[in-house]
């Protein structure tokens, strides 16, 4: 794995914690090249039309429509450190609710909580 690599992932990242990345790298460093290629260099990384903490409130309410409880963690987090509100982070959910289920919107509303609570007993 090359040190730039796990440093454009941990600048992506915005400190939510995610160990899938350095397991990926130890695995197969070559395929975590490519991947940096895509998740930061094509994705998140990048200037465009979206801003990115757009692009996060996008993938909450991709995950909650998916019920990935690890994604909306670390994509609620991400939306809320880039300044996203409680309430539009809330309401992305919403919106993944139509297509997704209820149940994926229960799961982000307990998530989106836990990470509140967190954050207010830190003082962040």
């Amino acid at each position: 794995m090359s040190e730039d690599a796990k440093k454009a992932f941990d600048k992506t990242a915005l400190g939510a914690e995610n160990s899938a990345y350095e397991s990926v790298a130890k695995l197969d460093p070559e395929y975590f090249e490519k991947l940096k290629g895509l998740y930061v260099d094509g994705t998140f990384g990048r200037e465009g039309a979206l801003t990115r903490k757009t692009k996060e409130l996008i993938m909450v309410g991709i995950t909650c429509a998916l019920r990935v409880q690890r994604g909306i963690r670390i994509h609620s987090e991400r939306a809320l450190t880039l300044g996203a509100t409680p309430q539009e982070v809330m309401e992305a959910m919403e919106v993944a609710a139509i297509p997704g289920g209820m149940p994926g919107l229960w799961l982000g509303v307990e998530t989106l909580q836990s990470i509140l609570d967190s954050r207010d007993r830190s003082g962040k």
